[in-house]
């Protein structure tokens, strides 16, 4: 292969350490970086024309159409677990191999959402808004224990596992919902297996650590919000569209549920989002996965198999292997 050319688009790539992108400029490619860019620019869809890899994060919908215009291109690089931006079978009915990054950033999502879940136990946000205002509302602001309760999870993949362990730390029991059941996880940490409608109507806090798909899609509903207890919180750092954020907000306001942590939404920047005006919602822009550590070891486990693609050599994290073996 002569030397491939690497077009960067994914935003968060090597924005805290650049380790990574000099390990990948020093390697046999040719790297174009356009960071943070997209299809609304006609410089990165000129630059996509001549490409041989894509670098991509959320933000790049990698459809049929963008690989209609995407003529050279043989692999798709994709930073993070998540798949749900990269459509798979347009992809491999091109001969193009993608492959990402699962099982990096499991620890950093796992305290992300415990961070999420205590913010709202102990009304974090809300206490310090009233301290920097001047109220001293020490015997009004009234909060939830979180000890011996009942996590339940949607999802028990590395993720939710990692959740579950934290909430071993907190003495709680831990209910959860997966097809794909981690049965010798779940006997050595005693966690009870349910189904989905069980989950939803045993848990105090709700936590989801689930792909987007077409059947995970709007998952949480009216319907999927009645079944739970009335109090309860619910904690989405998985994928926006899980959730149905009109259904959540009136949840919220009827007092349903006692409050919702997102780090994730439907649309992504949420400008519009009613969520945003109540007291108890707290919101962060999608960053469970960024810390130091997480998205370090992300760009150089999406590096690593960038140069070993370049060199002949399959990717470690193909998500369509028969692509691979199609070129062997």
């Amino acid at each position: 292969m002569n030397r491939p050319t690497v077009l960067i688009e994914a935003r968060p790539f090597c924005v805290f350490d650049t380790s990574a992108l000099d390990k990948l400029t020093q390697a046999p490619v040719d790297v174009v970086n356009f960071r943070g860019k997209g299809m609304a620019d006609p410089a990165f869809v000129q630059a996509l024309h001549s490409a041989d890899i894509v670098l991509c994060g959320n933000d790049l919908n990698v459809d049929g159409a963008l690989l209609d215009q995407a003529p050279r291109l043989q692999a798709v690089a994709k930073m993070g677990a998540g798949l749900d931006t990269v459509d798979i079978a347009a992809a491999t009915a091109r001969d193009i191999l993608v492959f990402h990054t699962p099982g990096v950033n499991n620890q950093a999502v796992a305290d992300h959402t415990f961070a999420l879940i205590l913010a709202l136990a102990r009304r974090i946000l809300f206490c310090d808004r009233s301290l920097r205002e001047g109220r001293w509302e020490h015997t009004k602001i009234m909060g939830l224990e979180i000890w011996e309760k009942t996590m339940g999870l949607l999802g028990l993949g590395a993720i939710g596992r990692c959740v579950a362990l934290r909430a071993k730390g907190f003495a709680m029991k831990v209910v959860a919902y997966d097809p794909y059941w981690p049965e010798a996880f779940a006997k050595q940490h005693d966690i009870q297996r349910m189904g989905l409608n069980e989950v939803l109507a045993s848990a105090d806090i709700l936590s989801l650590h689930l792909p987007l798909t077409p059947e995970t899609r709007n998952l949480i509903d009216a319907r999927a919000l009645a079944r739970m207890k009335p109090g309860a919180i619910l904690v989405n750092a998985a994928r926006g569209g899980v959730v149905n954020e009109q259904d959540l907000y009136q949840a919220l306001t009827s007092g349903r549920l006692a409050g919702a942590g997102l780090d994730v939404f439907e649309k992504e920047p949420p400008v519009d989002s009613p969520l945003m005006g109540l007291d108890n919602v707290v919101l962060t822009p999608h960053t469970a996965a960024f810390t130091h550590e997480a998205m370090n070891k992300m760009n150089h486990v999406l590096v690593d198999q960038i140069i070993a693609w370049a060199q002949g050599q399959k990717p470690a994290h193909s998500v369509n292997p028969q692509v691979w073996k199609m070129k062997d």
